[in-house]
């Protein structure tokens, strides 16, 4: 998967007058290993069937969604199926995955 991420052509001061995603990180989701994708006002995923836009878009999804004040399992209906099956466990023999990202911009609402 290839991501494209344009920046925006406004000043600085302009361009965050509100908070803004500009980074998504994928650990073990999917088919995703310790992947950071740049984020833009425009962004565009491309690559092959299989590559991982739609899981990548749906990180996302899950992301706003529980930022905008859903349940963990109303967002993740079976958490097992985001977890890749060549994921190892940890110490304690746990099989997960992590989702994150940062927000650059003003704090609050």
């Amino acid at each position: 998967m290839t991501v494209h991420s344009r920046k925006p052509a406004a000043e600085p001061s302009a361009a965050l007058d509100r908070p803004q995603v500009t980074q998504l990180r994928l650990s073990a989701f999917a088919g995703h290993r310790a992947a950071v994708l740049p984020l833009g006002p425009m962004t565009l995923l491309t690559g092959p069937s299989g590559s991982g836009k739609s899981s990548a878009l749906g990180a996302y999804e899950a992301l706003a969604r529980l930022c905008a004040g859903a349940e963990l399992p109303d967002v993740f209906a079976d958490p097992v199926a985001c977890v890749p099956e060549r994921a190892r466990a940890d110490g304690q023999r746990r099989r997960g995955f992590r989702i994150g990202c940062t927000v650059d911009g003003p704090a609050g609402p």
